[in-house]
């Protein structure tokens, strides 16, 4: 997987974990954990936790360029919103949304869920 992708995924996860308006610890520890395992430096790791309120993680899916990355998002994506023990509708809302910006239809998301 590209480095580039890497860091995508990682911004869009960070913004998911801000959907609900909290972050907890083991949200926070869930990031850490994927930037490791992703070999982020520091220079990256940077950049994905520099946020802006605007930014958009729909737009920044669409800038994923594999399938395979787009598929490694979703899976990451799903573990980031389920890693509190509590899944809120703005967090559902928004892997819908994310998912349907890559090609992956809400049905098939929901499934996604469901394993």
């Amino acid at each position: 997987m590209e480095t580039s992708d890497k860091i995508q995924i990682c911004k869009v996860i960070a913004q998911a974990i801000l959907a609900d308006v909290q972050i907890t610890d083991e949200e926070r520890a869930f990031l850490d954990k994927l930037m490791d395992r992703y070999e982020l430096d520091f220079e990256q790791r940077k950049d994905v936790l520099a946020r802006n309120m605007d930014d958009d993680p729909v737009e920044m899916a669409k800038e994923i360029s594999s399938m395979e990355s787009k598929d490694e998002l979703l899976k990451e994506l799903i573990d980031a919103v389920r890693v509190d023990g509590e899944i809120a509708p703005a967090e559902i809302k928004l892997v819908e949304r994310v998912g349907t910006a890559i090609d992956v239809s809400p049905e098939e998301v929901k499934m996604l869920f469901e394993d």
